[in-house]
């Protein structure tokens, strides 16, 4: 019997047929953080994304949540209103690996700090510039890097 395989996006939009038994696990959280009609978006190569990532093993969804915004943006922050649940397939465009990830948005809450480059891993810094707070007007011209409806989601935080 032929092993089940899956599609995995990468980061320009290229697809891999992988099987299963090549992917590797990784759940995810991200902060879409709307204040004063600006969101705040982690620059990454030529485009943008919500800061967050990959869920640690023995870590809660609380303290990864936490510990991505501090080290993407500078920023504390807990989370706040849950958003969206989901999964994806995609190719790391760092390691090359491919993923099943299960991906959670929320809103934040009690954000504070400045932000900063400081906290920064250093594959981080290889291709991601300080955090920004970006107009919402502006953000339908923007390239993301995530297979999310990222203007839906700031529209429902701003709902929340």
């Amino acid at each position: 019997m032929e092993e089940r395989t899956v599609t995995c996006i990468g980061i320009n939009g290229e697809k891999a047929e992988v099987p299963v038994s090549q992917l590797q696990f990784r759940p995810s959280v991200y902060g879409v953080i709307v204040r004063d009609g600006k969101v705040l978006l982690s620059s990454q190569w030529d485009g943008w994304d919500f800061p967050g990532g990959g869920i640690e093993i023995g870590e809660s969804i609380t303290e990864a949540f936490a510990r991505e915004i501090k080290e993407e943006t500078g920023l504390t922050a807990t989370p706040g209103e849950l958003l969206r649940v989901g999964d994806q397939f995609f190719t790391h465009p760092n390691t090359k690996a491919h993923c099943h990830t299960i991906v959670i948005y929320y809103t934040a809450k009690d954000v504070s700090g400045e932000i900063s480059t400081a906290h920064l891993t250093d594959e981080e810094k290889l291709y991601t510039r300080a955090a920004e707070w970006i107009p919402v007007s502006e953000i339908g011209n923007l390239k993301f890097y995530n297979q999310e409806d990222s203007v839906g989601l700031i529209h429902k935080a701003m709902e929340q």
